[in-house]
């Protein structure tokens, strides 16, 4: 830094100074007219002396009660608007002539246009004139629509400030940085901070910058339009290649910290597995599943550069989603979005397994004491119930189903004569009206019964969570639990008896035609599924009736199971996946991180409690335990974030990069004119460079890409739905989005306290936030930086 400043720059310094005070000395007056301005008091008086008064003087009371209490009313309106904070009233000072007028406007948070201001303070949400600020830099002519006119002018002067406190100190100009030390003004000789540099570029040995340069190199180099994975087959390496060539029969796990190169991995792993033995895994006996659209997408189209053709992957919701409604036709089609967590947390917990186990033996069981009951009255009763013994290893429905085609004459067990006689007829048919009327023609049904039963009552829903998972759910949980599926289950038997109703049918019908209001149909009460509930009914399928089938009756089966994020997926997930591959020679490769897991209703910690359950072989090989995507900063900085909740001990990087990013701003506005300021530059230097900017929850990331919007700022997508083109651009959207994705550069724009304070799901979640960052990341925040984020050194 420079100790002295010249004439011009300490005007600079002089003028803001000066501004600051006059703003600060408007806002003290105005704050004192505000307290001063109570006329109530005055009211009361008048109404007082209406008692006192002669008759003649009452309508001039009435006149001046009026006006006072219109005066009131307008205070009060005002009021309802909070003044500028005196310690931090503005963050920017901007200057513009329009039609030969010279004006000054300070932005801020809060708007004020008052006489005792020296100039308008604009709230930079709000303010139409707030985007000349963001679109344009000083010395810039702009042409804008503000409002309903058109308005030409010029940038004269454009500054960011920084008051802390009350007290200005730090003053940005296209001249420099100014700095108050605490005792002078010095002028800082770091440039303002800059994205640069990115994909291909990024590895350079002399690269050498400071710690708030944004970007790495040269626009030019290294980078592909298709941010699909590049070819990297001549890169594997040993570790890897043996993760590739393992045997193929059996369970495989691949893990391995962020970019350690999984997902790779395990895509290789299925090409070599199709190219080794192309008769057995072929293009309709093999299915990669994922959770999200945006790395299904990523997969399916990476393999055809693998020799993988017609293999596309396959989003796990959608795709049990679509089993479970063609095997499950009555059930609602629609799914909630406001489940309980409890709920979510138990229906995917691993202890579903043996309960639903539990159950379905039960009925089994009591299946057979009915038999018993019905048949051991009569001499061929005997024969019955011994054909039933003989049925044992069959599943449920299917041996109820086997038994009564026995008992009609139109199948065998073993060498047992049919006991086809009126007797046993008549009570075989009493006892299928009574207890299982459903047996030939809708036989899913015993599967829906069986999965309210065990969640609509309450003892049998306790009792199995105290039995299978003791101390796992509190007795308000299960509550939370029982009552949520006790309200779907009534919302279904309501919808039931409505469809049975000809004008509430009409009514339907109309609607799916949109030839009523959407606000008439009904959203809000028809009968919906937790997303849940696909994998439990599917499950519950298998133990009571069997294997899944297609359309047209085929086993559906596939051969080589590929589950990318793993980590997400739940052990009765992993099952259900599991049972459609072959008994005696099941292959999967599951490729996960478990310092990843941000999905809810996921308890479990490590893959012993996950895949435990499966009551199969599964290997483990040794972590991949070198990151190819990240720099050694982001990766040191990801380490710190997950801290010892890591499963991930021993994991380096390739190369060093860029120093991480941080900044703190005191107004949401500060930080947006930052990062307009920071994207625009790069993208005019490094047009094919791939941005994420990264925020915790959906809104904030809604609010930044409006700022963004604003500010003009090209190439720009708000990602909601996974959506990732995979080319370059600047993309904004939640952490959740960016599962198994990488960019050129993160930016997460929230790293704040409030938003990722220290419990382990905000590290998990800012864990996938900065190791979505292949070259550069930076962290922005208002107020206290998040507690995850290790403390500046020096």
């Amino acid at each position: 830094m420079s100790a002295s400043l010249a004439p011009e720059l300490q005007s600079v310094l002089d003028e803001e100074l000066s501004l600051l005070r006059k703003v600060q000395q408007g806002l003290l007056t105005l704050t004192a007219e505000e307290d001063s301005a109570n006329l109530y008091h005055d009211i009361i008086e008048l109404r007082d002396s209406l008692g006192e008064a002669q008759r003649q003087d009452v309508p001039a009371i009435m006149a001046q009660m009026e006006r006072l209490i219109l005066i009131t009313h307008q205070q009060d309106k005002f009021r309802k608007t909070p003044l500028p904070d005196v310690n931090a009233p503005y963050f920017a000072h901007m200057r513009i002539r329009e039609n030969g007028r010279v004006r000054d406007l300070l932005l801020g948070s809060r708007h004020s246009l008052s006489r005792h201001l020296p100039c308008p303070i604009i709230d930079w949400k709000n303010a139409p004139i707030s985007k000349v600020f963001y679109r344009y830099r000083e010395g810039d002519e702009y042409v804008e629509q503000i409002g309903e006119r058109e308005v030409e002018g010029e940038v004269l002067l454009r500054r960011v400030l920084r008051i802390n406190e009350g007290q200005l100190t730090q003053v940005v100009t296209a001249e420099g940085v100014f700095l108050w030390n605490g005792s002078k003004w010095e002028r800082s000789e770091v440039n303002l901070p800059q994205l640069e540099g990115g994909g291909g570029v990024a590895m350079r040995p002399d690269y050498a910058t400071a710690a708030d340069q944004f970007g790495i190199g040269s626009a030019t180099l290294g980078y592909q339009a298709d941010k699909h994975l590049q070819e990297i087959t001549a890169l594997i390496d040993p570790q890897q290649f043996e993760a590739i060539t393992h045997p193929e029969s059996g369970i495989l796990l691949i893990q391995g910290g962020a970019g350690s190169g999984k997902t790779t991995v395990a895509l290789h792993r299925l090409a070599y597995l199709m190219s080794k033995q192309p008769g057995y895994f072929f293009t309709n006996s093999v299915m990669p599943v994922v959770f999200g659209p945006a790395l299904a997408n990523y997969i399916s189209k990476v393999l055809p550069s693998l020799g993988v053709e017609d293999v596309p992957a396959k989003i796990y919701q959608q795709w049990v989603s679509r089993q479970r409604q063609r095997l499950f036709q009555k059930l609602p089609r629609v799914y909630t979005e406001n489940t309980p967590v409890a709920a979510i947390e138990l229906k995917r917990h691993a202890f579903v397994l043996h309960w639903f186990a539990e159950e379905v033996a039960s009925r089994v069981q009591d299946f057979g004491e009915e038999l018993e009951h019905h048949f051991s009255g009569i001499s061929e009763g005997q024969v019955v119930l011994k054909a039933w013994e003989q049925l044992e290893g069959t599943l449920w429905v299917p041996r109820m189903q086997h038994l009564g085609r026995w008992i009609q004459g139109r199948d065998r067990i073993g060498n047992l004569k049919s006991a086809r006689t009126p007797p046993v007829l008549q009570r075989w048919e009493k006892l299928v009206e009574e207890r299982v009327p459903e047996l030939e023609e809708q036989p899913e049904q015993f599967v829906v019964q069986v999965w309210d039963d065990c969640l609509i009552r309450k003892e049998t829903l306790v009792s199995a969570a105290q039995r299978f998972a003791p101390g796992e759910f509190s007795e308000g949980e299960l509550e939370s639990v029982w009552a949520w599926a006790n309200r779907q289950y009534h919302k279904r038997l309501e919808a039931e008896r409505m469809r049975n109703d000809f004008a509430w049918k009409r009514l339907q019908q109309e609607a799916e035609q949109e030839q009523v209001a959407p606000q008439l149909r009904f959203q809000e009460e028809q009968p919906m599924l937790d997303e849940e509930d696909d994998t439990l009914l599917l499950l519950l399928y298998q133990m009571a009736i069997g294997p899944l089938r297609r359309k047209q009756g085929k086993l559906l089966q596939y051969r080589h199971l590929l589950v990318d994020e793993a980590q997400d997926f739940s052990p009765t997930e992993f099952k259900l996946l599991l049972n459609l591959t072959p008994p005696k020679r099941p292959s999967v490769t599951l490729a996960g991180d478990m310092d990843q897991r941000i999905m809810a209703g996921r308890r479990h910690q490590n893959w012993t409690e996950a895949l435990g359950a499966l009551e199969q072989n599964v290997t483990e090989l040794e972590p991949l335990r070198i990151g190819y995507r990240s720099t050694h900063e982001v990766m040191e900085l990801a380490r710190a974030v997950i801290g010892e909740y890591s499963v991930n001990q021993d994991w380096e990087a390739t190369r060093h990069g860029a120093p991480i990013g941080q900044f703190v701003f005191q107004e949401p506005g500060a930080l947006l004119m930052f990062l307009v300021e920071a994207l625009e530059s790069l993208s005019i230097r490094e047009p094919h460079a791939s941005v994420a900017v990264l925020t915790r929850h959906p809104e904030t990331a809604n609010a930044i890409h409006e700022g963004l919007v604003r500010a003009d700022v090209s190439n720009l997508r708000r990602i909601r739905d996974q959506e990732f083109p995979f080319t370059p651009g600047i993309e904004v959207t939640d952490v959740a989005q960016t599962k198994g994705l990488e960019f050129d550069y993160v930016v997460v724009a929230d790293a704040d306290a409030q938003t990722y304070p220290s419990d382990l799901r905000s590290r998990h979640l800012l864990y996938v936030a900065v190791t979505r960052a292949a070259h550069q990341l930076w962290l922005l925040h208002c107020g206290n930086p998040s507690p995850l984020l290790p403390k500046p050194q020096g």
